[in-house]
């Protein structure tokens, strides 16, 4: 009896100890399970921080990474800069490699060099004669087809006029070049060719203004100044960069849409915050590829060569309407001792201003710079003479934003090959005789 009464106690206690243990592990777990929700809220409330101080640096760090803002002309933006070229260390642009597009409903092609026309290797083949085209959008050929351009053109005539030879035109032209860029393309890519004949084309609308500033048409560029030795010096370089090129941003090298996101039946689109944003406007194509572009020019090197001045800071602004033509003279000066020194010959090929033409009376800027390069001994193809002796009316000549049409470029391209025909041909004359 005594022992059924022990063994009826000792259950009781055991299924009380039992549901005591229950109600400590339940307790137990209670306690694991908020401590699991409080740390779970504290790391969720910590990355909800860490995201709002994220997207709040990246918002101040986007204040500077607007695109560059691309000036207009009568009204036109100037969207093959954005389309046809990209940043550049020295220069400010250049031209994007193996790009096609049309523009105007024209077909625009560049080679993997950056340049408007075929693929030409370094060193010519034998019997050929090279022109190199350096210059602003009329030499690079604004709103016409590759085989409308003037170093299209000149190479064309020449060919067909010259037995025994190859003529080669090199279409080294940008969109918005001042005469100091197209100098400092040309030292350090145009040489590298050993071009035969170097020609610069003159836009007279604006390479006065556009050589004498640091700054056009929205971009940062070079800018020359003289020296009180009246040496040239080259400062701003490199010229600040302007992100949001499309050319070379991440935003066209990765596919941002994969950032929108759908979490637990939520649509999150992380490619829209500021931290999206701000590698939108990243470019990786100085930075971790080639700093000087895809040719493999040595700018630095070349401005120490054939300039010995570079300078990182802008020089003064030029004031002076006066200061600023003299500027740009002597860059077309020292474009020429240049060309000469590397046994080249060159010559200057202007284009008159529209308003000019139509008014019939050629500008100030316009006949001084004419003047004064012919004062220099440096020759010149005036095309304001040309059109107005041949009677070219105004319509058949301009096509818009003071550029020329296709049949003006092909005066243009005659007009120089009938200059350097005779040169050309005596020179192959020579060289024939001494093999």
């Amino acid at each position: 009896m005594g022992s059924c009464l022990f063994n009826k106690y000792n259950k009781r206690v055991r299924h009380k100890n039992h549901k005591s243990h229950s109600v400590s592990t339940v307790i137990k777990r209670n306690i694991n399970g908020m401590k699991i929700v409080q740390n779970s809220l504290l790391i969720l409330f910590a990355l909800l921080i860490s995201l709002v101080m994220t997207e709040g640096l990246f918002y101040l760090l986007n204040k500077d990474t607007s695109p560059p803002k691309i000036q207009v002309v009568e009204g036109t933006p100037n969207s093959e800069r954005l389309d046809f070229f990209q940043y550049h260390p020295v220069y400010g642009y250049s031209g994007l490699p193996s790009v096609s597009k049309r523009f105007y409903g024209k077909l625009i092609t560049h080679n993997s060099k950056g340049m408007r026309g075929p693929e030409i290797e370094y060193k010519a083949a034998d019997n050929v004669k090279r022109l190199a085209f350096i210059g602003d959008s009329q030499t690079w050929g604004w709103a016409v087809s590759d085989d409308e351009t003037i170093p299209y053109f000149a190479s064309e005539i020449l060919n067909k006029k010259l037995e025994g030879i190859t003529v080669e035109s090199l279409n080294f032209g940008a969109t918005g070049y001042g005469v100091d860029q197209s100098y400092l393309r040309y030292i350090s890519e145009g040489i590298r060719y050993k071009p035969d004949i170097v020609v610069l084309t003159y836009f007279a609308d604006n390479d006065i203004w556009e050589t004498a500033t640091s700054e056009a048409w929205g971009v940062e560029k070079p800018f020359f100044y003289e020296k009180v030795s009246g040496e040239l010096c080259v400062s701003n370089i490199p010229p600040k960069r302007a992100s949001g090129w499309p050319s070379d941003n991440l935003e066209n090298k990765f596919d941002f849409k994969l950032l929108a996101l759908q979490i637990g039946g939520f649509n999150i689109d992380f490619s829209k915050t500021q931290a999206a944003r701000y590698f939108k406007n990243r470019s990786i194509n100085s930075s971790l590829f080639a700093s000087w572009g895809t040719d493999n020019s040595e700018p630095l090197k070349a401005i120490k060569n054939h300039i010995g001045c570079i300078e990182k800071e802008p020089a003064p602004e030029i004031k002076e309407w006066e200061d600023k033509i003299s500027l740009t003279v002597n860059i077309i000066d020292q474009i020429k001792s240049t060309a000469e020194a590397q046994g080249s010959k060159f010559l200057v090929v202007t284009k008159p201003l529209e308003q000019d033409y139509r008014s019939g009376e050629a500008g100030y800027d316009y006949s001084t710079v004419l003047s004064r390069l012919n004062t220099l001994g440096i020759t010149v193809v005036d095309m304001y003479s040309v059109f107005k002796e041949k009677g070219v009316p105004p319509e058949v000549a301009y096509q818009g934003a003071g550029h020329l049409t296709m049949p003006a470029n092909w005066l243009v391209a005659e007009t120089i090959s009938l200059h350097l025909l005779g040169d050309i041909s005596n020179e192959h004359s020579v060289a024939s005789t001494q093999q």
